[in-house]
Protein backbone atom coordinates (compact mmCIF):
# COMPACT_ATOMS: atom_id res chain seq x y z
CA UNK A 1 0.00 0.00 0.00
CA UNK A 2 1.33 3.69 -0.61
CA UNK A 3 1.81 5.77 2.58
CA UNK A 4 -1.82 8.24 2.28
CA UNK A 5 -2.84 9.61 5.75
CA UNK A 6 -5.63 8.01 7.36
CA UNK A 7 -7.69 11.25 6.40
CA UNK A 8 -7.31 11.10 2.74
CA UNK A 9 -7.78 6.91 3.22
CA UNK A 10 -10.98 7.69 4.73
CA UNK A 11 -12.51 10.16 1.75
CA UNK A 12 -11.28 7.62 -0.70
CA UNK A 13 -13.17 4.74 1.19
CA UNK A 14 -14.99 6.30 4.21
CA UNK A 15 -18.69 5.45 4.89
CA UNK A 16 -19.47 8.67 3.90
CA UNK A 17 -18.11 8.55 0.50
CA UNK A 18 -19.68 5.00 -0.40
CA UNK A 19 -22.73 5.91 1.13
CA UNK A 20 -23.03 3.76 3.50
CA UNK A 21 -23.40 5.92 6.79
CA UNK A 22 -26.94 5.49 8.80
CA UNK A 23 -28.29 7.96 7.58
CA UNK A 24 -27.78 7.37 3.98
CA UNK A 25 -28.62 3.98 3.76
CA UNK A 26 -31.86 5.16 5.78
CA UNK A 27 -32.51 7.65 3.20
CA UNK A 28 -32.58 4.79 0.67
CA UNK A 29 -34.51 2.24 2.46
CA UNK A 30 -37.26 3.96 3.80
CA UNK A 31 -38.54 7.24 4.94
CA UNK A 32 -38.54 9.49 7.84
CA UNK A 33 -41.73 9.54 10.07
CA UNK A 34 -42.57 13.39 10.28
CA UNK A 35 -44.17 15.55 13.35
CA UNK A 36 -45.01 18.91 11.60
CA UNK A 37 -46.79 21.78 13.06
CA UNK A 38 -50.15 22.51 11.65
CA UNK A 39 -51.03 26.16 12.34
CA UNK A 40 -54.57 26.27 11.94
CA UNK A 41 -54.19 23.22 15.09
CA UNK A 42 -52.18 25.34 16.78
CA UNK A 43 -49.63 21.86 18.12
CA UNK A 44 -47.09 19.36 16.03
CA UNK A 45 -49.13 16.58 14.40
CA UNK A 46 -47.70 13.35 13.38
CA UNK A 47 -48.84 10.96 10.83
CA UNK A 48 -50.55 8.00 11.40
CA UNK A 49 -51.17 6.44 7.82
CA UNK A 50 -48.44 4.20 7.85
CA UNK A 51 -48.72 3.16 11.65
CA UNK A 52 -48.46 -0.45 11.81
CA UNK A 53 -47.92 -0.99 7.84
CA UNK A 54 -43.88 -0.53 8.42
CA UNK A 55 -41.85 -1.94 10.20
CA UNK A 56 -39.93 0.80 12.25
CA UNK A 57 -36.83 1.56 13.21
CA UNK A 58 -35.46 4.84 15.92
CA UNK A 59 -32.16 6.51 16.00
CA UNK A 60 -30.70 6.34 19.27
CA UNK A 61 -28.61 10.10 18.43
CA UNK A 62 -31.92 12.27 18.11
CA UNK A 63 -34.84 9.89 18.16
CA UNK A 64 -35.81 9.73 14.56
CA UNK A 65 -37.97 7.68 13.48
CA UNK A 66 -37.93 6.02 10.13
CA UNK A 67 -40.56 3.41 8.33
CA UNK A 68 -38.48 0.52 6.63
CA UNK A 69 -39.87 -0.01 3.04
CA UNK A 70 -36.79 -1.38 1.16
CA UNK A 71 -37.48 -5.25 0.58
CA UNK A 72 -35.10 -7.89 1.76
CA UNK A 73 -32.73 -8.15 -1.45
CA UNK A 74 -31.65 -4.03 -1.22
CA UNK A 75 -31.19 -4.71 2.99
CA UNK A 76 -28.77 -7.45 2.08
CA UNK A 77 -26.67 -5.47 -0.67
CA UNK A 78 -26.53 -3.29 2.13
CA UNK A 79 -24.80 -5.95 4.50
CA UNK A 80 -23.20 -6.95 1.61
CA UNK A 81 -21.14 -3.38 1.42
CA UNK A 82 -20.94 -3.40 5.20
CA UNK A 83 -18.98 -6.23 5.93
CA UNK A 84 -16.55 -5.26 2.80
CA UNK A 85 -16.18 -1.96 4.55
CA UNK A 86 -15.10 -3.86 7.93
CA UNK A 87 -12.87 -6.05 6.21
CA UNK A 88 -11.50 -3.02 4.48
CA UNK A 89 -11.13 -1.57 8.13
CA UNK A 90 -9.30 -4.51 9.49
CA UNK A 91 -6.70 -4.72 6.82
CA UNK A 92 -5.96 -0.85 7.39
CA UNK A 93 -5.74 -1.61 10.95
CA UNK A 94 -4.01 -4.49 10.06
CA UNK A 95 -1.53 -2.42 7.88
CA UNK A 96 -1.28 0.56 9.98
CA UNK A 97 0.28 -1.76 12.93
CA UNK A 98 2.41 -3.72 11.10
CA UNK A 99 6.63 -3.22 10.87
CA UNK A 100 7.75 0.16 10.86
CA UNK A 101 4.39 1.65 11.03
CA UNK A 102 3.74 0.25 14.00
CA UNK A 103 6.74 2.38 15.35
CA UNK A 104 6.94 5.10 13.54
CA UNK A 105 3.53 5.94 11.95
CA UNK A 106 2.72 6.55 8.60
CA UNK A 107 5.73 9.17 6.90
CA UNK A 108 3.81 11.92 4.97
CA UNK A 109 6.65 14.20 4.66
CA UNK A 110 8.97 14.20 1.47
CA UNK A 111 11.74 15.67 3.62
CA UNK A 112 12.74 14.29 6.93
CA UNK A 113 15.68 14.25 9.26
CA UNK A 114 16.12 11.47 11.71
CA UNK A 115 18.13 11.88 14.56
CA UNK A 116 19.68 8.90 16.72
CA UNK A 117 21.41 8.96 19.84
CA UNK A 118 22.88 6.22 21.22
CA UNK A 119 24.84 7.08 23.13
CA UNK A 120 23.69 5.25 26.54
CA UNK A 121 21.82 2.33 24.47
CA UNK A 122 22.72 -1.09 25.79
CA UNK A 123 24.01 -3.43 23.14
CA UNK A 124 20.53 -5.15 22.93
CA UNK A 125 18.78 -1.65 22.63
CA UNK A 126 20.99 -0.73 20.34
CA UNK A 127 20.47 -3.95 17.66
CA UNK A 128 16.51 -3.20 18.52
CA UNK A 129 16.98 0.68 17.23
CA UNK A 130 19.46 -0.49 14.26
CA UNK A 131 16.28 -3.36 13.44
CA UNK A 132 13.75 -0.62 13.48
CA UNK A 133 15.74 2.50 11.70
CA UNK A 134 16.44 -0.13 8.63
CA UNK A 135 12.69 -1.48 8.69
CA UNK A 136 11.91 2.10 8.14
CA UNK A 137 14.46 3.12 5.90
CA UNK A 138 13.12 0.07 3.83
CA UNK A 139 9.50 0.60 3.85
CA UNK A 140 9.09 4.25 3.95
CA UNK A 141 12.30 5.95 3.38
CA UNK A 142 12.51 4.91 -0.03
CA UNK A 143 9.28 6.35 -0.89
CA UNK A 144 10.57 9.96 -0.03
CA UNK A 145 12.34 12.36 -1.70
CA UNK A 146 15.00 13.48 0.45
CA UNK A 147 16.41 12.51 4.17
CA UNK A 148 18.80 12.96 6.53
CA UNK A 149 20.23 11.00 9.15
CA UNK A 150 22.07 12.81 12.47
CA UNK A 151 24.44 11.06 14.79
Amino acid sequence: QSLVSSSKWLQRYGLKRNKLSLSQILSQIGFQHRKDYVTTLGKPVASRYADGLFPQYKRAQDGSVYNLTAKKELILHFVDCLIGAIELYEQRMEWLTSESRQIFGVIQEQCIVIVLDFGTAAPTEFDLCRDALSMVLVEQVIQISRFNLIR
